[in-house]
């Protein structure tokens, strides 16, 4: 037997409460679990980090939703296809929760706020967004970015409210307390200024903010993105480092027409510097060709020269065997005729290149090192590490810091010059040192990247 309050005292009374209302239909009996309870204590976590994650820069930026210019109208032609994705998915969840809930299946309402809190809000938004929240604060990019995220915020707190009242009213609080005033959210129908989320009226969908197009071609670019990452591995890319091309081959029209809309947010997750998309069932024309001899069919034919018939299929040019079996069903080779049913072809990847299925289609990498895409590479790894060096030290979004950086590969030293202005943006750097120099600062750290050894000094 467990306690409430011994759970309660670990892992909150939230946890709890959403624990029992999602891991078991309201008429089934529920089997405690402790790694359950702590996996939900972990999505409530990353729904808070994922709040916490904006804040500084809108409270930096003085972002004020009520004010006309940051309205959902002003912003909405500054907003990209995945910003107007998440109002779609969260417009959907509200309905999907509602209807749930009409239906009693409490279960199906609290897992369907989780997965979309973790697949959608923090797996998929926050890291496509990411790099806007660092622009200059009255781009429009960026506050179509906050303005998404607000309404997004302003309605999860609202759906969560009844299974985790707590953690809804803390986040509700907050945004309150941080400057960002409680305004009406786009179509939640709800113009009131209340102390309390849960004074607030239950979100109703915005039937117009809804796109299920949009949202279908948004999950084939997730699955895309998932087999680019199964070929990266075998290619041992690092998604931090770019690749040179991505080669999307469908057979359905559904990944051509996501790829097409969706060009751009591919590129950015995949991390390529371009997207390639072929023809609905043609095949990528830098595939190699290797002809396979069938021994079944050679051996009735040739007898004891099946094995000298087979070298010379494989000796001889898979490309002109495979056209002219193609153009005739016929290969004429050194006397003798080759049929169609004697061979088989199978196509190969290039050595440069590395291949993954998804469910319509093949995806390849070309994993091709370039000196500008190593440059890339090793300027990401140090701006990686430089972000480290920064929250090592506490320091503070809009903090300036000084930079040294100091390596031991001379090549790697000369590809990195020229980064110099990039890498200071990024890291809010004032002033910047890359080459064979000291390194000093309030904070010095030695780095081994891919086999380069890399001293970072930081002065705050």
């Amino acid at each position: 037997v467990v306690a409430p309050d011994t759970v309660i005292e670990k892992f909150g009374a939230d946890a709890l409460r959403m624990y029992v209302l999602s891991t078991n239909a309201p008429w089934d009996d529920l089997k405690f679990n402790w790694s359950e309870i702590e996996t939900v204590h972990r999505s409530l976590n990353i729904l808070w980090n994922v709040y916490r994650f904006p804040l500084p820069y809108m409270i930096l930026d003085h972002f004020d939703p009520a004010i006309a210019s940051a309205s959902f109208e002003s912003v909405r032609g500054a907003m990209r296809p995945e910003d107007l994705w998440i109002l779609s998915r969260v417009n959907s969840l509200i309905r999907d929760v509602e209807h749930a809930m009409d239906e009693y299946k409490l279960h199906v309402a609290t897992r369907a706020i989780t997965e979309f809190v973790l697949d959608d809000l923090s797996r998929w938004y926050v890291q496509l967004i990411r790099p806007r929240t660092w622009t200059e604060a009255d781009d429009p990019d960026k506050l179509a970015v906050y303005r998404s995220l607000y309404d997004v915020f302003t309605t999860v707190t609202r759906l969560i409210a009844p299974f985790a009242p707590y953690l809804a009213e803390a986040i509700y609080q907050n945004l309150e307390g941080s400057g960002l005033e409680s305004v009406s959210v786009s179509g939640t129908g709800d113009d009131r200024s209340v102390q309390s989320v849960h004074a607030c009226d239950f979100p109703k969908p915005a039937q117009n903010l809804i796109n299920e197009e949009l949202e279908a071609d948004m999950a084939e670019i997730r699955r895309i993105v998932e087999a680019v990452a199964n070929a990266r591995q075998k290619a041992k890319r690092k998604l931090r480092w770019q690749v040179r091309r991505v080669i999307i081959a469908p057979v359905a029209d559904v990944a051509a027409r996501a790829v097409g809309s969706l060009k751009s947010v591919l590129a950015e997750q995949a991390n390529a510097r371009e997207i390639v998309l072929l023809d609905v069932g043609s095949g990528w024309d830098e595939l190699g060709v290797e002809t396979v001899p069938d021994m079944t069919k050679l051996g009735p034919a040739f007898k004891k020269d099946a094995g000298k018939v087979a070298d010379a299929i494989r000796a001889a040019d898979a490309r002109s065997v495979m056209a002219e079996i193609e153009k005739t069903g016929r290969y004429d080779l050194d006397g003798v005729t080759i049929t169609e049913e004697m061979v088989e072809f199978r196509r190969t990847v290039p050595e440069f290149a590395s291949a993954s299925d998804f469910s319509h289609g093949t995806v390849y990498v070309d994993a091709t090192l370039t000196p500008e895409i190593e440059a890339d590479g090793y300027a990401a790894e140090v701006i990686r590490r430089i972000q480290d060096m920064r929250k090592e030290l506490d320091l503070a979004v809009n903090d300036w810091i000084s930079v040294t950086v100091a390596l031991s590969d001379e090549r790697t030293t000369g590809l990195l010059h020229g980064k110099e202005e990039s890498i200071a943006e990024e890291v809010r750097a004032k002033e910047i040192s890359i080459g064979d120099i000291s390194v000093a600062g309030d904070l010095v750290k030695d780095w081994n990247v891919e086999g380069v050894e890399i001293s970072i000094g930081i002065l705050g």
